[in-house]
């Protein structure tokens, strides 16, 4: 995520990011987990798969005293969704996934990012925040999500999801 469009995410979700616990998919060096973090985050895990970049994030995460804070979770990020989140719910999901898998198919990012608002991965009243080519579309939000954010900031554009709050009989 670009740094410009890195600062506006965090500055749009200060206080639901406060003791979160925080998903980090396709972390690649771990910038959004470890802004997380320092800002305030209980903890962060990031998704990936690449074992180049997995060595790198790992190297951050030591070099900056946080690996207590901080889990790396090896898999691919388009398969999370089929087994149970690890360690619970998360408050907030962040989703930066590269550009080329908008145009492949069968690697739909807006489907992943659906699945996990919707599924148990996302904590009621949740922020999902996902990166995007400005040239695509943002998605419908999945039913019990609503849309808070849809910001283009050049030839990227941040969306922030957030999920509703089940009404529950008293």
């Amino acid at each position: 995520m670009r740094t410009r469009v890195r600062e506006s995410l965090f500055n749009i979700i200060h206080e639901p990011l406060q003791a979160a616990r925080v998903l980090d998919v396709f972390a690649g060096s771990g910038a959004l987990g470890i802004e997380a973090v320092s800002r305030g985050a209980r903890q962060a895990i990031h998704v990936e798969k690449h074992r180049g970049v997995l060595a790198m994030l790992r190297k951050n995460l030591e070099t900056l005293g946080i690996p207590a804070l901080c889990t790396v979770l090896e898999i691919d990020a388009y398969r999370l969704a089929d087994r149970p989140p690890v360690g619970g719910e998360f408050e907030v999901i962040l989703l930066d996934p590269p550009f080329p898998d908008y145009s492949r198919p069968g690697s739909i990012p807006w489907q992943l990012a659906s699945d996990l608002a919707q599924g148990e991965w996302l904590a009621a009243d949740g922020i999902l925040a996902i990166e995007h080519p400005s040239r695509e579309p943002s998605a419908t939000p999945p039913p019990g999500v609503t849309a808070l954010q849809n910001r283009r900031y050049g030839d990227t554009r941040l969306t922030i999801w957030k999920k509703c709050v089940s009404d529950q009989p008293s």
